[in-house]
């Protein structure tokens, strides 16, 4: 059984929500709590988050490209069948069109579903079905992440973008000298190593008269780990995104996104489509 996670469901629901929140002043002061869960397929996997978030505002202006200022602190929890990981970090947004997020994740990997699995070099195949005949030689362990993403929105007309760019430190526990990383999809050095994940997203947003919004469009995926060009991965799919209104179905804000992308490039689903749901949700305003 493989049960791992990509991001790209919760990423694209998450600057979704980012890009139809453009135009809206920050609040002076304001906490929330949000909880996501997405399924993907190719690789199959499953993820929950749960993100508590402090906002204050920067300025009082109206204008479209300083109402959205402000800095917020948060703290974030991630869980799969895979590991679990809780993360604290900072933000900063001179402008409404600007973020710039810095954070640390220390995780714990359960030696369930082929992670971790120790690797000789960048080199080794890392497909499903290696990794399937190897999964006794899993081992529990632990791991982290340092990164910094700035991102960049932007409206024009109908028209919402947005592009985010995650520079990431990583290290683990493991054997080694390289280990599989399932929430990258990809082979990192154990002694600690960078990668750089880009995500590009435009869309097309309709109001619903009150009901929310819908949006359509298309969006890119480049993992790109520094020291292993080969395994690049790339990615161009297609993205909905629904979001309700305040209040839908007895819970607050929910907004559902689903994608259907195509690998351009990696080193073994090349060729291959990708597929994703999610669902994200407001726990408290």
């Amino acid at each position: 059984m493989r049960t791992r996670f990509t991001p790209g469901v919760v990423v694209v629901v998450a600057l979704a929500g980012r890009v139809v929140a453009l135009a809206q002043a920050a609040p002076e002061r304001k906490r929330g709590l949000e909880e996501s869960l997405s399924a993907s397929a190719n690789p199959l996997g499953l993820q929950h988050v749960l993100e508590l978030r402090w906002t204050r505002s920067l300025t009082t202006s109206h204008d479209r490209f300083l109402a959205g200022a402000h800095a917020a602190a948060g703290l974030s929890h991630y869980l799969t069948p895979s590991y679990t990981r809780l993360g604290a970090w900072a933000e900063i947004a001179p402008l409404s069109v600007l973020e710039l997020r810095a954070g640390v994740e220390p995780g714990v990997y359960f030696g369930t579903f082929g992670s971790l699995l120790s690797f000789d070099s960048y080199a080794a195949s890392f497909d499903d079905d290696r990794r399937d005949l190897r999964r006794n030689e899993a081992r529990s362990g632990t791991g982290s992440r340092l990164y910094l993403s700035p991102t960049l929105r932007m409206q024009v007309g109908q028209f919402v973008a947005a592009s985010s760019a995650n520079l990431e430190w990583w290290r683990s526990s493991v054997d080694g000298p390289f280990f599989y990383e399932p929430s990258r999809d990809t082979l990192l050095a154990v002694g600690g190593d960078r990668l750089l994940a880009l995500t590009n997203v435009v869309l097309l947003r309709r109001d619903l008269a009150g009901r929310g919004t819908f949006s359509c469009g298309v969006a890119h995926f480049l993992t790109y780990v520094f020291d292993a060009p080969r395994n690049r991965s790339q990615r161009l799919g297609v993205t909905l995104v629904r979001q309700f209104g305040p209040k839908r179905f007895g819970i607050r804000a929910p907004r559902l996104g689903g994608q259907v992308s195509y690998y351009l490039d990696h080193p073994s689903r090349k060729g291959q489509l990708n597929a994703g749901v999610g669902l994200s949700i407001r726990l408290a305003p």
